[in-house]
């Protein structure tokens, strides 16, 4: 995930010093249905909770304290898509 939408996106929205009321723009755009870098973010997310060790480095752009990046993705998914279950691990 060289360009990686996922990547881009948190450090935009889930950024510490990003503006006051970032994350929920970000829940706003999440719910748009015809976005197409949305799509392109939902499917990076997807791929990233099936295999957190190839996830983009989060680290870099984001601080959690979920404790690690899996934490904080399952958590992210929860509050983006609250009415989908969150992807599992590839072999869970």
């Amino acid at each position: 995930m060289t360009d990686s939408v996922l990547l881009r996106v948190c450090a935009t929205y889930c950024h510490p010093e990003a503006d006051e009321g970032a994350y929920d723009g970000l829940k706003r755009l999440a719910r748009r249905p015809d976005d197409a870098e949305m799509a392109q973010f939902k499917a990076e997310l997807r791929r990233a909770l099936a295999a957190p060790a190839e996830a983009p480095p989060l680290y870099r752009a984001v601080r959690y304290g979920d404790g690690d990046v899996e934490s904080f993705l399952r958590r992210l998914w929860r509050d983006l898509y609250p009415d989908e279950p969150v992807p599992s691990r590839s072999g869970r």
